[in-house]
């Protein structure tokens, strides 16, 4: 059998998994990877073949022979973008360190490298396999020579042999080239023949045979026009094929046998991808022998000479509290049994007060020598609680709800690492062992790394002391160390006001309500699963009755022979497995076909069901009777609040089956209520006051129907003419406008043509000059600046904004309108919380804050402060923030959230 020899096109390839994948891509230090990481994965799964030879050939800046002849030679090709550029470096870095050869020469391109390495490998007998996303390599082709041509993405990867350059061209690898002197290049600025197209280039090759002989005989080219074209671009054609053939002779002087492939060294190319915080790639080949295992990182650490103490007597413990209570501030952190607060049990605190010094407290280990928990609480209380001390930490809120839950309640929330790393950049990477390799260039030990993973999972109680004293003194120690990096770049992005004001004292908030739940009434569940129960077997009888016979409505095999084979529906839309039957396709075929329309409302309530009414009670908490959702801060880029187990944010707001859930939302006592507060509109609210618009602001002004007035704006009729119908598409404009749709997406969305969607948009920008505006000049300001900004300066990176891909750059232009109203209804509704429960805690009141939903928050209230609780909600909500418009809050309370529901 032949050695096989591979020679890889850097460049082709790290273009390809440039376009392949997002380039928000990035360390927690900015420096965008996604074309370095999409170049590794490829060059692992080459690696994985086991080749017998391997290099990697890249491109010079410096001019080649081609623009030496040609100087309008790739004139036209638009620059390569920044982030691609800046990762070439990298990605020569990740070619070296997997140690194959690399080969660039002024003068000459990558294919010419190539050229002349794979008819040199040819000669002496390998097989040759080129990797490249360019068509110019098929000319190489031949028995010896394939190539493996990336078609699309990273995963699309074509083989081509003679054979297969024939069936998918019509031409043999030795007409290629005189296809591209014929056809030009528009990517290369190769000019050929004027006119000619592929089906021609094709034609003519296939009756010919060659360029030679097509310029030789062409009198003999039967179609006049062809025939003509030819004649008046002979010299183009000539000098369009010296440009598309790759040199094969290039002076190299290689010895083949130092392209030995050689075996990847592990212990040399983990680092690497730990630098490029390929997180990923490290976890999947962490099996291989590695130098960065748990003990290596631990002697790294004594190496760097760090003061870590295990806390294992009384003496060590008083004098621990006696520093922390000497210190200005302290970092600190909790080691548990499991990653939700009101039920883990703590195994151990670590705390550090100056840099490369921590303590770790072991309380719950089971085995080695630990103080008992009682004891250290007691002693921790007094300093935990002192409001003169600062706390600084990585995510706090979980740090402050498992000491809650002890029965500390921690004072001086000063500094949350993550909280400031996600105000810097929401897109960035936020974790602890992110920030501290790319801010303090350190290595840590990861929990994975001491627990395990999957079903070999344990807890840290089950790990030794000393690796996880190792482990949590680190996370303390970083954490303190973090603290002025971060707050420098915070101070110096301007964003001081937008994280001191607003996402650190939220922190407090949120754990709050976390820890205060929300009651649900598991009896009213339960009669609302076994009457929608009922009403699915209703509507089976149906949905068989039309079908004609009995199947699995849940298996789209069987839906799809019922309604496109047996009742012969139209196909809308196909799939890899036929027909679709999503919910798209139903709604479409429910305006005509009753089965539809059954099967669309079976959805629904199976949905409810098996999503709400029956997941809900399983949720509750034992201990309080209540359901504790996790509420995140630094999830959403769009400053947002999100929820999880369960995602509070999913509850229907509104509907029929909205209302029946929320009804088994309650207070968990008699003689209290549920209170519900939502913004009115505030999103468009927020468009006025930014915009200017004065139609906008005068619709606001005037507290008119918002919706009502632009139908009437925008379909020329009187106010009082408006219907419900023009009020609703009037409706899906206005919030349209915001998420920047298209007239497709309109279209779309009112299920109207293009050009009607067009004039809709046309008729409102007429109307709304302002906001049009106020439009162009966001998206001007962020293709200058690269960011956009909410009211209250929080800012969010566009790093696609000026990409030469128009979808990528469209949707960044898309983001660019959206985020400065999202964002901004965002940091208004947190304000607004910050300022109530002051308020509550100010005036003693009993009532608790327990849910925020969107625009909406929740309260559990007792019947006597109802009507204290409506005023200044009202007052705290309308006047978070000053707008030159109305704000609005909508209120309501009742004996559960849907009477709650103004």
């Amino acid at each position: 059998m032949s050695k096989r020899a591979v020679l890889i096109d850097g460049n082709s390839l790290a273009y390809r998994a440039f376009y392949a994948l997002p380039d928000t891509m990035k360390t927690a230090s900015g420096i965008t990877t996604n074309a370095v990481y999409g170049f590794t994965t490829m060059l692992l799964k080459i690696l994985e073949k086991k080749p017998d030879f391997i290099a990697i050939a890249f491109d010079r800046a410096a001019p080649t022979f081609r623009h030496k002849e040609y100087k309008e030679y790739k004139a036209t090709r638009q620059k390569a973008p920044p982030t691609l550029i800046e990762q070439m470096p990298l990605v020569r870095k990740v070619s070296e360190g997997f140690e194959i050869p690399v080969f660039e020469m002024d003068g000459f391109e990558a294919d010419d490298l190539i050229g002349t390495l794979a008819k040199k490998a040819e000669n002496e007998g390998f097989d040759v396999e080129i990797y490249t996303g360019d068509m110019d390599a098929l000319q190489l082709v031949d028995d010896k020579i394939s190539v493996q041509r990336t078609m699309r993405g990273l995963t699309d990867i074509h083989k081509f042999d003679e054979n297969e350059v024939e069936k998918k061209y019509g031409i043999t690898p030795e007409q290629v080239i005189d296809y591209k002197a014929i056809l030009g290049d528009t990517s290369d600025n190769i000019p050929g023949i004027h006119g000619i197209g592929k089906v021609g280039a094709v034609k003519l090759l296939q009756e010919f045979g060659s360029l030679d002989n097509i310029l030789k005989n062409i009198a003999k080219i039967s179609a006049p026009s062809l025939r003509n074209k030819v004649e008046a671009g002979i010299e183009t054609a000539r000098l369009s094929k010296r440009l598309a053939t790759i040199a094969t002779d290039v002076p190299m002087n290689v010895d083949l046998g130092k392209l030995q492939a050689k075996d990847i060294d592990w212990p040399k190319i983990i680092p690497l991808f730990e630098e490029l915080e390929f997180n990923s790639l490290v976890k999947k080949y962490s099996e291989q022998p590695s130098l960065f295992t748990v003990e290596k990182k631990r002697e790294a650490l004594k190496a760097a000479k760090v003061n870590y103490v295990t806390v294992n007597s009384k003496e060590k413990l008083d004098r621990l509290v006696k520093e922390l209570e000497a210190s200005d501030g302290f970092a600190f952190d909790t080691e548990t049994t499991g990653q939700n607060p009101l039920e883990v049990k703590p195994v151990g605190f670590s705390f550090s007060t100056k840099p490369d010094s921590a303590y770790y407290i072991p309380v719950g280990h089971n085995n080695g020598e630990q103080l008992k928990l009682d004891e250290v609480l007691s002693a921790l209380k007094p300093v935990l609680e002192n409001k003169s001390i600062k706390k600084y930490g990585q995510n706090l809120k979980y740090d402050i709800e498992v000491l809650f839950n002890q029965g500390i309640n921690v004072q001086n929330l000063s500094f949350d690492t993550m909280i400031a790393a996600y105000t810097l950049d929401p897109t960035g990477k936020i974790g602890l062992k992110n920030l501290a390799h790319g801010l303090l260039g350190k290595k840590m030990i990861e929990i994975t790394e001491l627990i395990g993973t999957g079903v070999k999972q344990i807890t840290l109680a089950e790990v030794d002391i000393e690796p996880v004293s190792d482990y949590a003194c680190s996370d303390a120690d970083v954490t303190l160390q973090l603290v002025p990096v971060l707050k420098q770049n915070i101070i110096k992005e301007k964003l001081s006001d937008l994280f001191d004001n607003i996402e650190m004292p939220l922190i407090e908030v949120l754990a709050s309500m976390e820890e205060n739940g929300i009651s649900i009434d598991k009896g009213k569940l339960k009669e609302m699963s076994i009457e929608l129960e009922a009403e699915m077997k209703h509507l089976e009888t149906h949905i068989f009755a039309i079908s004609g016979e009995v199947f699995n409505i849940n298996s789209p095999k069987q839906l799809q022979n019922i309604l496109f084979e047996k009742l012969k529906l139209p196909i809308i839309k196909k799939t890899k497995t036929g027909a679709s039957t999503d919910a798209e396709v139903l709604e479409e075929l429910a305006v005509q076909f009753e089965i539809a329309k059954r099967l669309m409302d079976y959805r629904q309530l199976q949905k409810f069901k098996s999503t709400y009414i029956d997941v809900l009670p399983t949720l509750v908490n034992p201990k309080t009777g209540r359901i504790h959702t996790s509420f995140n801060q630094t999830v959403t880029v769009t400053g947002r609040l999100s929820s999880s187990n369960p995602n509070m944010q999913n509850i229907p707001a509104k509907g029929k089956m909205a209302k029946r859930i929320r009804e088994a939302f309650v207070p968990a006592k008699k003689g209290w209520q549920i209170l519900g507060a939502d913004y009115s509109q505030i999103e468009l609210r927020i468009l006025a006051h930014l915009s200017g618009d004065p139609v906008f602001t005068k619709a606001f002004n005037e507290d008119l129907d918002i919706h009502k007035a632009t139908a009437a704006e925008v379909f020329d009729v009187p106010l009082n003419e408006v219907t419900d119908e023009m009020r609703d598409k009037a409706k899906v404009v206005n919030f349209g406008i915001i998420y920047g749709m298209s007239d497709f997406g309109l279209s779309k969305s009112l299920k109207i043509k293009k050009t009607e969607a067009a004039k809709y948009i046309d008729k409102y920008f007429t109307k709304h000059a302002g906001v049009k505006k106020f439009i162009d000049e966001v998206i001007a300001q962020a293709k200058k600046d690269g960011f956009v900004c909410t009211l209250l300066g929080r800012k969010r990176p566009l790093p696609d904004i000026n990409n030469p891909n128009m979808g990528l750059r469209n949707f960044a232009e898309r983001t660019a309108i959206n985020t400065p109203v999202q964002g901004t209804a965002a940091d208004i509704i947190k304000v607004a919380m910050i300022n109530i429960n002051n308020q509550l805690k100010a005036k003693k009141l009993m009532t608790k804050m327990i849910l925020q939903v969107h625009d909406e928050l929740v309260f559990e209230v007792p019947d006597e402060e109802v009507a204290e609780i409506k005023k200044l909600v009202e007052h705290e909500m309308v006047n978070a923030v000053k707008l030159d418009v109305p704000v609005k809050v909508h209120i309501g309370a009742g004996k559960n959230w849907a009477e709650a529901k103004a």
